[in-house]
């Protein structure tokens, strides 16, 4: 081999270890920026109540809410990245989390606070997360995805370590307000970085359930939505403060009526699977190797 194709390779691996090095850290920005706002506005609830007209308990039901809407929708976020695109479904959720950030930090009220942050942000998570697990997968050998999904994970824990720090100083020296229009510049970098990843198709054009989506996101909604309030209300037995349902605390009934709706969830998957429909998700796949088909 030539002195001039030795070069010639040299150089087209370090273009490539180039690029995956910058398709790595725009995923690893992206999961950090969806860590990020479940812990930035945790030191900051007070001044934001004050700042939109609400209370303290307004503020902690908008984070409430957003984490619901993400948690609900995951399942479905997915299948919309298998029917339209990872890449696609990842551009697009960045664009609608931008777009409710950049509506957080103008929001004069709680209801303008909520759109923003609960419902668009949550909508652009529920898009860019599955997304992130399928461009990695996609974009590196098999050898080297464990190091991916570790530092893909790593930011997330870095951002959860940082978000206090960040809403705290931010709101301190400058405003709230600030921590989402950053969000906003952070989201538009990572869409011109995505351009350098390459697309996860998926091998055939799947359909999406709406039955199985709405099922998915109610028995999802419950169960998640009983957990985060059991703080507040208790588990089982209700705090002496906290609502009561024939006994038990909210969040026992929440958490039965979200696993008995994924139950149904999973049994209406199964039946469209049986007769060749395109489930949301195929039951299958909860099964481990080594578990007997049924």
């Amino acid at each position: 081999m030539t002195e001039s194709a030795v070069t010639t390779a040299d150089a087209a691996t370090s273009a490539r270890a180039k690029g995956a090095t910058i398709v790595l850290l725009t995923l690893a920005a992206g999961q950090f920026l969806m860590t990020l706002d479940s812990s930035v506005m945790n030191v900051s609830i007070a001044t934001v109540a004050k700042d939109v007209g609400t209370t303290v308990t307004g503020i902690q039901g908008a984070i409430t809410a957003y984490t619901l809407v993400m948690a609900a929708l995951m399942i479905t976020g997915a299948k919309i990245g298998a029917m339209i695109g990872r890449k696609r479904a990842f551009a697009i959720g960045c664009v609608i989390y931008g777009c409710g950030s950049l509506t957080t930090s103008l929001a004069p009220n709680l209801p303008v606070l909520l759109f923003g942050w609960s419902f668009l942000e949550g909508v652009g998570a529920a898009l860019i997360l599955p997304s992130i697990v399928a461009l990695v997968a996609g974009n590196f050998a098999t050898e080297r995805r464990p190091a991916a999904y570790g530092l893909v994970a790593a930011a997330g824990a870095v951002a959860v370590a940082v978000g206090p720090l960040v809403g705290g100083f931010c709101t301190t020296y400058f405003s709230w307000r600030w921590v989402f229009a950053g969000e906003v510049v952070l989201a538009l970098a990572i869409l011109v970085l995505a351009r350098r990843i390459s697309d996860a198709p998926p091998e055939t054009r799947p359909h999406l359930d709406v039955v199985g989506a709405v099922l998915s996101a109610l028995g999802l909604g419950s169960l998640v939505f009983g957990i985060l309030r059991s703080s507040e209300w208790g588990w089982i037995q209700p705090k002496a403060d906290g609502p009561s349902w024939a006994g038990l605390s909210p969040t026992v009934w929440l958490a039965l009526i979200g696993l008995f709706v994924i139950w149904v969830f999973f049994r209406w998957e199964a039946r469209r699977e049986s007769h060749g429909e395109e489930p949301l998700v195929r039951p299958e796949m909860l099964r481990t190797a080594s578990s007997p088909a049924v």
